[in-house]
């Protein structure tokens, strides 16, 4: 198992990570902050993972030209031999409208890998394939394919086909992060829509139900049916993740919503 920013990503999201409000924008998001409580799932037998502990926060919010996305965890992972190792990320991105542009800065510091800042940026052409390029590698160019995803057109995608009742949903999809692990592709199923109870009060961006969402991630070099993880969950249609679920295979990591909020979408000439 490899720990990095986009593993615990709603593309959330922007995975997850917006209502029929005034709020509400192109591709049925709606603009919010939500921050979410995150708690060990469910663990393997021999898995030197024994408990996880941490906190989220997630905000998806207009500018005049696109969507800017800002995600903050961090998480605590508590070993078998009764040490510790934290995790303390900031993830900030910008993706234009047209879905062919996308930026990235992020900022971490653990426990095993020390501070690292880096960022990048990716262009993509009308057929959306194109090139993107990192600070930590300045003369690499990664290739992207045609059919490209950026993380909000992707949740667009999604939500698109959920509202339709498209069950899956194939993608290649650029999150950004370090070089080997910002291209990759996925394979989602949307289950049936669902209606319970809150957990929480939602205020204004509480929809009648969600759809189960399930999207699996892999390298795109891939020649096995495992992916490298995938992330379960709750989404309105307006994009807010009630709770989320990341699977690496020998531990899970669990995440319910404690909060959100709305944000007013900017004047814009």
């Amino acid at each position: 198992m490899k720990l990095t920013n986009q593993s615990c990503l709603l593309s959330l999201a922007v995975i997850g990570f917006g209502a029929t409000t005034q709020l509400a924008t192109a591709g049925g998001i709606t603009a919010h902050k939500a921050f979410y409580e995150m708690r060990l799932g469910d663990r393997v037998q021999n898995s030197n993972i024994v408990n996880v502990v941490g906190r989220s926060a997630f905000v998806v919010e207009r500018d005049c030209d696109g969507w800017v996305s800002v995600e903050d965890y961090m998480i605590e992972f508590i070993n078998d031999n009764g040490g510790s190792d934290r995790i303390l990320s900031h993830f900030e991105s910008w993706e234009a409208d047209s879905g062919d542009k996308f930026s990235f800065d992020v900022t971490e510091d653990s426990t095993f890998l020390g501070r690292k800042d880096f960022g990048g940026f990716a262009d993509l052409s009308s057929t959306y394939n194109g090139s993107a390029f990192f600070s930590l590698e300045p003369e690499a160019e990664l290739e992207l394919p045609e059919g490209t995803y950026f993380p909000v057109r992707h949740l667009e995608s999604i939500l698109d086909a959920a509202d339709s009742g498209k069950t899956m949903m194939a993608a290649t999809i650029f999150t950004g992060g370090e070089p080997d692990d910002a291209l990759m592709t996925t394979s989602t199923v949307v289950g049936g829509w669902q209606v319970e109870d809150d957990a929480i009060d939602l205020g204004g961006l509480r929809e009648d139900g969600f759809w189960p969402i399930q999207v699996a991630y892999f390298k795109p070099s891939a020649t096995t049916a495992e992916p490298e993880y995938e992330i379960k969950f709750s989404m309105q249609p307006n994009g807010v993740v009630r709770n989320y679920v990341i699977d690496y295979g020998d531990f899970s990591i669990a995440a319910d919503l404690t909060r959100i909020e709305d944000i007013e979408e900017p004047v814009c000439r």
